[in-house]
């Protein structure tokens, strides 16, 4: 045999390149194959199998194949697949023939199996996929379950089977938790709602479908509406209410007005009106209670409000009973504060007038405020006038007080009342008082006074008795130039 058979013979025996002791010892005995097997250490022995091993299945062994195989020993596998290792020699003195190792197969025979370990593996990985299956269906079966449930729990008919419950619960809890406002889609809190519940609870809407109706027909600004998603999937909807701007009107001055108990004015102007707004839609009930002009006042007024989303009360009111001519015959009215009042005006406006006007006037302090020229209202209005003609940086050539508007009166007592009133105040500039500019014009200012009041039951008519210090400045308009 020549040296590169030898070679290869080993190789294929063995699995790996012999030693170079193993080399010298067949060059000596001439690369025969007659001579006795080269001797194999245990641990070399290990290393062949677990190459063959890996060649064989492509991966390598577990510790408990490796173990099985290290710790056999000459034994042959139970495994028909193990591979198989050239035949070790049953005595150290017997020549071992040389042989053909079996080669690691390539091919399953029907004899052959699969290692136990692979086989084990394999089992496992079947379970886990159908369990993995198992639990996709599950999962599937769920969600589509859900889908179908929620598919008609969220549907329009069941939220307004639902929506028509709750509305006829008349529950103000239930309320602030599912209706909301349609500008802002804020809830309504109890308070706010209450008018609808007590709309719900009028005869007209004592049955479900009857409130059914009502949410379908949008009947006063209700209904229900689609505002959204529930889990991105299905229509959400809610009891939506239009929010309601209330005007209400008053035919008397100096009353409280209130709604549902509420009060929206505690001094009513019959020449102005009440607004509130952001009211939810539902029944409301209007009072308005006081006195006017030295007599007692009552009126009220029941609403369904909702149809606009602007709605106009009036309130129309009668005297009380307790009332009579004779009470009222020293009460003051608006006419005699407006006669009053103008007449200190017609006063003022000729202090103010220019020096060289020859205006004058026939009313006199005591004519106008009680205690005359003493009185301290008149005293103030006299040397305002004087400052802003004589004293001031840029002094006045006069001073006019306009016509008066009495917005207001009330009695305060039985020969007492207040009068608010707007008056006008000019402020009237010549050339020859801005040497520099030379400038001339008016200075016009509207304020708003009260004036405390009192019955000369001698001259028979109303005078000044004092005039609020505080009082409001409500525009101003210069053209001086």
């Amino acid at each position: 045999m020549t040296q590169q058979e030898w070679l290869d013979a080993f190789k294929s025996q063995n699995g790996r390149e012999p030693s170079l002791d193993e080399f010298k010892q067949a060059k000596q005995n001439g690369f025969a194959l007659s001579q006795p097997a080269q001797s194999v250490s245990p641990q070399n022995e290990l290393k062949n199998w677990v190459a063959q091993f890996e060649k064989q299945y492509n991966r390598k062994p577990s510790f408990d194949e490796v173990k099985q195989r290290r710790f056999l020993g000459d034994a042959k596998p139970s495994q028909p697949t193990q591979p198989v290792q050239a035949q070790q020699p049953t005595q150290a003195t017997q020549p071992v023939q040389t042989q053909q190792p079996v080669q690691p197969r390539r091919q399953k025979s029907a004899q052959q199996a699969t290692p136990a370990t692979p086989h084990r593996n394999q089992k496992k990985s079947g379970k886990g996929k159908k369990w993995g299956v198992r639990s996709l269906i599950i999962i599937i079966v769920l969600l589509g379950a859900g889908y179908f449930f929620g598919q008609n729990y969220y549907s329009y008919d069941s939220s307004m089977d639902r929506a028509a419950t709750m509305l006829n619960s008349h529950s103000l809890d239930k309320y602030s938790k599912n209706v909301v406002w349609a500008d802002n889609e804020k809830k309504l809190t109890g308070s706010e709602a209450a008018p609808l519940a007590d709309l719900m609870k009028s005869s007209k809407y004592n049955s479900k479908s009857d409130v059914k109706d009502l949410l379908k027909s949008n009947a006063y600004g209700v209904q229900l509406k689609k505002s959204g998603k529930k889990f991105l999937i299905f229509d959400d909807y809610k009891v939506v209410v239009r929010p309601v701007t209330v005007k209400v009107y008053t035919d008397q001055s100096g009353l409280t007005v209130k709604a549902n108990g509420k009060v929206l004015d505690n001094d009513s102007d019959s020449d102005s009106v009440i607004t509130v707004k952001h009211q939810a839609p539902g029944l409301y009930e209007f009072t308005a209670s006081g006195t006017s002009d030295g007599d007692s006042y009552k009126g009220t007024d029941s609403e369904q409000l909702g149809d606009s989303s602007t709605a106009r009360v009036y309130i129309y009111t009668e005297k009380s009973s307790s009332s009579s001519s004779s009470s009222s015959k020293n009460k003051m009215t608006k006419d005699d504060a407006t006669e009053t009042l103008q007449s200190m005006a017609s006063l003022l406006s000729s202090i103010g007038a220019s020096s060289d006007s020859d205006s004058s006037s026939s009313t006199t302090a005591s004519d106008v405020f009680t205690d005359g020229s003493d009185n301290k209202a008149y005293t103030d209005f006299t040397e305002m006038i004087k400052n802003n003609k004589t004293t001031s940086k840029r002094t006045a050539d006069s001073i006019n007080f306009g016509s008066i508007d009495v917005q207001d009166v009330k009695s305060t007592g039985k020969k007492t009342a207040d009068a608010t009133f707007k008056m006008q105040e000019d402020f009237n500039y010549t050339a020859d008082t801005d040497p520099d500019k030379h400038t001339s014009g008016t200075l016009t200012q509207v304020f708003l006074l009260k004036a405390h009041m009192k019955y000369d039951k001698d001259a028979g008519k109303w005078l000044i008795d004092s005039i609020d210090s505080n009082q409001q400045k409500i525009s101003e308009q210069d053209n001086t130039k």
